[in-house]
């Protein structure tokens, strides 16, 4: 055996003697500390989570809606990342923040002076300490709230998710209302455009241009005819509606063109409309709801044996330390 393994034994041999010489003290360290935690941990109020579960969906913009062929694009599916994080903001704003603080009176709840100066400070962060908000790998958001009572964390997780529908409601109403005034205001203005083409169109139907085409066609018939048998009397009467025909034909084409062109605009915006005025008086929900928060019927926390057991180790950890420092002290002096 060499002198590592010799001087290593001894250590061994040295730590060993160090332990068993306290282990009354150690002993005495390990109960006290287990009456300590005991005592301590019964001092600790019970704590219930309740976890409410919701899906984003995708983003229904009215000005994604405006372009894309499928109007209810979104409405029925899951979000991603980018949704998720729009949603997480609306979660953790100060907004949504106030609305449950008062629609609940958690100020009363959580025992806070309202009239004391910080009061809003400490509700925050009460409130952010009691109620958390988790991304979970699955695109979903987790609301999870801990509270003394049960019942409270469940209405209090439920009352989260409520705000947060409409919150999110109201902050794309903002949005939508403005685009349906644009839209209804476009929409006016192209009527107008169409009124006045309609207008212009029977004015030159007045003048007998009913079918440009057609009436060329039949036109070109009776001249040969005419021209043929040498009925000047006819020949004169097809030069004037040729000539009419030639005069408003052009105006009569464009006019059905812009027409056409005008009507396809306007259904158009009717249907965006539509889908602008859904959202505008917030009709369309903002999330799914997977798993409403339910009354807890098991503490989460404290887990008061975890308490005992941890406490008591460290203890005796720190008094087996303070053995070895006694020790190390003891032959300094020598």
């Amino acid at each position: 055996m060499d002198n590592n393994d010799i001087s290593m034994d001894k250590s061994m041999l040295s730590i060993a003697q160090t332990i068993w010489n306290g282990r009354k003290t150690i002993i005495t360290v390990g109960i006290i500390a287990i009456i300590i935690s005991t005592f301590a941990s019964l001092l600790v109020k019970n704590q219930y989570k309740a976890t409410a579960t919701i899906f984003p969906p995708v983003a229904n913009q009215v000005s994604k809606e405006l372009i894309t062929e499928n109007k209810q694009e979104g409405l029925t599916t899951f979000g991603e990342t980018e949704e998720m994080e729009q949603f997480l903001q609306v979660l953790s704003s100060r907004t949504l923040k106030d609305k449950v603080i008062s629609r609940l009176n958690l100020q009363q709840h959580w025992e806070i002076d309202s009239t004391s100066k910080g009061f809003r400070f400490r509700s925050y962060q009460k409130f952010d300490e009691q109620i958390k908000i988790k991304p979970t790998r699955y695109q979903s958001i987790n609301i999870e709230v801990m509270d003394r009572d049960p019942e409270w964390a469940a209405k209090i997780a439920n009352t989260v998710v409520e705000y947060s529908d409409s919150l999110m409601r109201s902050i794309k109403a903002q949005v939508a209302v403005n685009a349906l005034k644009a839209l209804e205001k476009q929409y006016s203005l192209v009527e107008q455009d169409l009124n006045s083409l309609q207008d212009s169109l029977a004015a030159v139907m007045t003048n007998g241009v009913i079918d440009p085409k057609r009436q060329a066609g039949q036109f070109y018939k009776e001249y040969l005819n005419a021209l043929s048998k040498g009925n000047k009397s006819t020949l004169s009467i097809l030069n004037k509606e040729v000539a009419k025909l030639g005069g408003f034909g052009a105006k009569h084409t464009r006019y059905t063109f812009e027409i056409s062109d005008l009507s396809t605009q306007l259904n158009e915006l009717r249907k965006s409309i539509v889908v602008a005025r859904i959202e505008a008086n917030q009709e369309i929900p903002t999330q799914f709801i997977i798993d409403k928060a339910d009354i807890p019927d098991k503490k989460a926390y404290p887990k008061r044996s975890i308490i005992v057991v941890t406490s008591t180790l460290a203890a005796i950890i720190f008094a087996i330390f303070l053995l070895f420092l006694q020790e190390y002290l003891k032959h300094l002096k020598i």
